[in-house]
């Protein structure tokens, strides 16, 4: 199911209450597929919920993007095929794991679709500067990297091991090609636009783990400061994969923040 900035549909995983007013759509952060979001979108069977496999992500076509703008003019022009189709409807929150988020606060900026709300996990509008992991990982030959490698940076202080190998290994089978998520990795370090984030209107939360290396907290507290209105929830000794490590703590926020979308 499911269209790319070439003209491809962007393919998709259409789940929840598909008569809600109100569509949750999901994008997933580098080195994944739409399957890694399930976990998340299935917390909500009250809301019509997408999750889209990204350009040339997983079932979806295209070339690789060469920066975060191309991923989210295919997101937007894929809103709107499905908004034409009757799929979703006006009221669209966005929600942006990761590299995801970068997405969302370009497609916020960009103000090509109306926007209820957005939520931002585990990332910020400056990923140049609050990813020292990937800095690292610049220095490697692209045919070296291995999304395994990275896996175990994902958690935080008080995640169980018996929860760590679970999230691992679901981050590993529905993972992106490798050499597509070091392109991720490369594209989302070299995105910055927290300057321009001031202009952002839309209602805005941000969560994210107190122990995140991969992404850390301060992108989020930075980008956090200069949307005006914002909300932040930081989650004390959760890492980047906060949102599968404290997923209830999560979703009762989330469905906090729609309902008081939905009432203005």
């Amino acid at each position: 199911m499911g269209v790319n900035a070439n003209s491809e549909a962007l393919k998709y995983i259409q789940l929840g209450n598909k008569n809600s007013s109100i569509s949750l759509v999901f994008l997933h952060g580098s080195t994944m597929t739409k399957e890694g979001m399930l976990p998340l979108a299935e917390m909500f069977p009250q809301f019509n919920c997408i999750s889209f496999d990204l350009t040339a992500h997983g079932e979806s076509k295209g070339q690789l993007p060469e920066e975060i703008s191309d991923l989210s003019k295919a997101v937007e022009t894929s809103i709107s095929v499905l908004q034409d189709n009757k799929v979703i409807g006006e009221k669209i929150i966005l929600l942006g794991y990761s590299m995801g988020g970068a997405i969302v606060f370009d497609i916020a900026k960009r103000k090509q679709i109306d926007l209820m709300g957005m939520v931002i996990l585990s990332s910020g509008a400056d990923l140049k500067n609050f990813t020292p992991l990937v800095d690292e990982i610049k220095n490697m030959p692209p045919e070296q990297f291995k999304t395994s490698d990275i896996v175990q940076y994902l958690f935080g202080k008080d995640t169980s091991e018996e929860e760590r190998k679970k999230i691992s290994d679901m981050f590993l089978q529905t993972k992106a090609k490798d050499l597509t998520g070091y392109n991720d990795l490369m594209i989302s370090n070299a995105y910055n636009q927290l300057e321009k984030c001031s202009k952002i209107t839309t209602p805005t939360l941000l969560i994210h783990g107190s122990d995140d290396t991969i992404v850390l907290p301060d992108a989020g507290i930075k980008t956090w400061k200069q949307i005006k209105d914002s909300e932040l929830l930081i989650l004390p000794y959760k890492g980047h994969a906060a949102i599968y490590e404290d997923t209830g703590v999560i979703k009762d926020k989330i469905n906090e923040f729609v309902h008081c979308m939905d009432n203005q």
